[in-house]
């Protein structure tokens, strides 16, 4: 299985066949994280389920029905 993360502010693009592709998952703040390795830009790029899963408690999705 190959792996790819680009980078939300250089855009640079990283393999798992190179050695700088590290992936954090972590399921105790239900975040998932990639530090960008590019050298001019070492972006910290954080996806956050957590907020994600508060906003859908607020806000469900309309009830269905069928006419």
């Amino acid at each position: 299985m190959q792996i790819a993360c680009k980078c939300e502010k250089c855009g640079h693009m990283f393999m798992n066949s190179d050695d700088d592709l590290c992936i954090q998952l972590d399921f105790l703040e239900k975040k998932l994280s990639f530090m960008c390795r590019n050298k001019k830009c070492r972006h910290d790029n954080i996806f956050d389920f957590g907020g994600w899963q508060k906003q859908q408690k607020h806000s469900p999705l309309p009830t269905i029905r069928i006419m």
